[in-house]
């Protein structure tokens, strides 16, 4: 399919004696889980989870209760929004821009406000000249820190000693509620609340030294708020994922001087040794090679034709391992299929 497009980045695995496969990677394009209509080019992304006037005197005090610092939440709701635009701009389904300027309050709760008119979403969609508006309707972070202890072994002037080590965990789970606002067809697209959860980990000789090694809770709560608008940026639009794919370099001394021309990407070359091996009589042999025939058909985006030959590696030659190989060119397809939902060119 033209729109897969794949970026290369090739490692090989340390020889070991005994190795029969390499490893290789790529990038793959895997589809959105929430489907934005084609029309939909570009957006933009609100804020609107603070709270009104005279709402905000409970939010005071619960930061002051618990210790955080007072514009946390109203800091890592702003970068929420910027973790957003940055993943949708880094994608290649629309571009989104921030609606920085506006001052759209809601609740300052869990609680979802009630939507925008869709007179307001017209004229903010007109000021910015977007398609549809990503509106961050709540915000609300969840802290926890424990502590702990563990023995390791070390070295103490020359001896070997078990010593203790201090250890403090910071957790952070965001709550984001989203609404997203379709201008063309008047409608909301999709509205749900998302977890993202973001650790951190500190280890010291005392119980202060691993506290230190912990971030600010105000700086958590923003890369905990910038990593969860980059999930949201996952969420509506396709995302580049590295996968990893192994393929067979040994049984055949063909195989071994085809795994020169995959370093290089020269995929054609290979198949031409891949393609006399795998008429190879031992079935195992030629098993491999049919295996690393589906491996170059995924890598020049045939499905159907990968899946051939991992089938025939898999029903011919009874390699075993292949049946996983099998359901995860499989699960490409489908993919490829919501893509094709997704991306207006992929047709």
């Amino acid at each position: 399919m033209k729109t897969i497009k794949y970026f290369f980045l090739f490692s090989l695995l340390v020889a070991l004696g005994s190795c029969k496969t390499a490893t290789v990677y790529t990038n793959v394009l895997v589809p959105a889980e929430i489907t934005i209509p084609q029309h939909i080019q570009s957006i933009g992304v609100l804020n609107r989870s603070l709270p009104a006037k005279g709402e905000g005197f409970m939010n005071f005090l619960e930061g002051f209760i618990s210790g955080e610092s007072i514009m946390a939440d109203r800091e890592g709701s702003y970068n929420v929004c910027k973790g957003l635009a940055y993943k949708v701009n880094t994608n290649p389904r629309f571009k989104a821009q921030l609606m920085e300027g506006e001052d759209l309050r809601g609740t300052g709760t869990k609680e979802f406000p009630i939507p925008l008119s869709w007179d307001e979403v017209d004229a903010l969609c007109k000021k910015y000249n977007v398609d549809a508006i990503v509106c961050l309707e709540t915000f609300d972070s969840d802290l926890r820190m424990t502590s702990g202890t563990r023995q390791v072994e070390r070295s103490v002037n020359g001896e070997s000693r078990m010593v203790t080590e201090y250890l403090s965990d910071l957790k952070i789970r965001v709550n984001a509620g989203w609404r997203i606002y379709d201008n063309l067809n008047k409608r909301v697209i999709d509205q749900n609340v998302f977890y993202d959860d973001k650790a951190w980990g500190g280890v010291g000789a005392t119980p202060e030294e691993a506290l230190r090694k912990l971030p600010s809770k105000r700086g958590a709560i923003n890369d905990a708020g910038y990593f969860a608008g980059e999930m949201m940026g996952v969420r509506i639009s396709p995302n580049w994922v590295r996968v990893s794919r192994y393929y067979y370099k040994k049984g055949d001394d063909r195989l071994k001087r085809a795994k020169a021309f995959v370093k290089v990407n020269n995929w054609k070359e290979a198949v031409v040794l891949w393609s006399q091996v795998a008429k190879h009589p031992d079935p195992k042999i030629a098993g491999r090679a049919c295996h690393n025939m589906a491996l170059a058909a995924e890598m020049e985006g045939q499905l159907d034709v990968a899946l051939e030959w991992a089938n025939k590696a898999y029903k011919d030659f009874v390699l075993k391992k292949e049946r996983a190989y099998i359901n995860e060119l499989n699960l490409r397809k489908m993919e490829a299929e919501k893509l094709k939902e997704q991306l207006p060119d992929s047709n």
